[in-house]
């Protein structure tokens, strides 16, 4: 439901209900690749897989905004089950390089997948969306590249 103020419905109020289906969209695409993940582990997947390199655990620890010690339980726990694999650094033996292994690279684009075929269904039981609703809700996209 959306907040709705004397004007019609707010801005914040119209994001709030975006982001609740955004989340209801995510969890039936996570449903669909037979796994358990929990929102932090996908937010994990997402990331690391979003570079060829991977990230450090501590790079990791920042995205997510978890500690070090809890992130490198995490992707311990991911990488025990086949989704990332773990690298000591060369330089820094204390650095732990975190990379998708080819079965997160799989559970990734199944989800992401699954989730447009979602989002599609959205855009068309919503109707023709003009350029200038399109160009805002880029706008708000980028704006939200700050927490990503």
């Amino acid at each position: 439901m959306v907040p709705k103020d004397s004007g019609g419905p707010s801005p914040a109020g119209a994001l709030q209900a975006i982001a609740f289906g955004a989340v209801a969209i995510t969890t039936r695409a996570l449903q669909t690749v037979g796994l358990e993940l929990t929102f932090v582990q996908w937010r994990v997947l997402v990331i690391v897989g979003a570079t060829n390199d991977g990230l450090t655990v501590s790079e990791i620890a920042a995205r997510i905004g978890s500690e070090l010690s809890p992130t490198s339980r995490l992707v311990a726990r991911m990488a025990r089950r086949g989704l990332v694999t773990l690298v000591k650094e060369d330089v820094d033996r204390r650095v732990t390089r975190v990379t998708l292994s080819s079965e997160g690279r799989r559970v990734r684009q199944s989800v992401l997948e699954r989730r447009l075929a979602l989002l599609v269904a959205v855009l068309a039981a919503a109707g023709p969306i003009s350029p200038e609703v399109v160009a805002g809700l880029q706008r708000i996209g980028d704006a939200f590249a700050q927490f990503t």
